[in-house]
């Protein structure tokens, strides 16, 4: 509860919104202005296999991904990858639905909150208001691991250097890095 409420006292400084998307975009404002500093990431070297429109597997770990059509792409071509948020680490031993049901309750909640084979990512977006040169494109979505009650906000950049106003977003996607990761708020 103190990280959250840490976030709306640094963040919201007494601003009243009209509503939630009101609010969520005011953040999202304030974690790329104050907050932002530009990284490299590597696209995924590894095995990328997907499973279907909304499953896709990377080495071990699994990412659920539920977004338009249209940014699919930035899974299944490794430019975001579960490893950057879960680590690289083997999987924590995996359990069936009948020795799950077989631990106590105090168990359930440790195997739960160890659990590092895979996370869902919804509710993408593109937040084109935040999108000040034709080179840029930033996103939010929320990040839901197993075991957690409640995602997280995330918010991505991705970079195409040579990207013109008139670059298809499947261009800008087919040569983007990603340039920026960070974890933001809780949604309760």
């Amino acid at each position: 509860m103190t990280l959250i409420f840490n976030f709306f006292v640094c963040f919201s400084q007494n601003r009243e919104f009209k509503n939630q998307g009101e609010a969520e975009n005011f953040w999202a404002e304030k974690i790329f202005e104050k907050e932002y500093s530009r990284q490299q990431y590597d696209k995924f070297n590894g095995k990328i296999e997907v499973i279907n429109d909304n499953e896709i597997k990377f080495e071990n770990k699994t990412l659920i991904v539920h977004c338009p059509k249209e940014y699919l792409s930035i899974f299944t071509t490794g430019i975001f990858y579960p490893q950057l948020i879960i680590g690289n680490e083997e999987n924590n031993n995996i359990l069936s639905s009948e020795e799950f049901e077989k631990l106590s309750p105090e168990d359930k909640l440790k195997y739960s909150l160890s659990r590092n084979d895979s996370f869902n990512v919804s509710v993408f977006e593109e937040l084109t208001f935040l999108n000040k040169s034709p080179k840029i494109k930033r996103f939010r979505f929320w990040n839901s691991r197993p075991g957690f009650a409640n995602p997280q906000v995330y918010f991505i950049e991705l970079t195409y250097g040579n990207a013109k106003k008139n670059t298809s977003l499947e261009s800008f996607l087919k040569k983007a890095q990603l340039t920026y990761i960070k974890a933001g708020h809780i949604i309760i």
